[in-house]
């Protein structure tokens, strides 16, 4: 990290969590363009389904290194 992203970043965690957010936010805007309603739509649809799903009880996906396992025995039987 340069010298002058180092003194934004310290300057930056001097902020409340709530400006942290909004400059956050800008900075995403500004390098991949303004999310799109739709997949925000979709994306929020996805999280209160999961949400819904983990109150009932219903097993979870599982870890990282399990399902990267079963993926890749999949693959390979194919």
């Amino acid at each position: 990290m340069t010298r002058r992203a180092r003194q934004v970043l310290d300057e930056a965690l001097k902020l409340s969590p709530e400006e942290q957010s909004l400059v956050l936010r800008e900075l995403l805007v500004r390098l991949e363009g303004e999310p799109e309603p739709e997949a925000e739509a979709a994306w929020a649809q996805e999280i209160e389904l999961r949400a819904q799903q983990a109150r009932a009880g219903a097993p979870s996906a599982g870890d990282w290194e399990t399902v990267c396992d079963e993926i890749e025995a999949e693959l390979t039987r194919k």
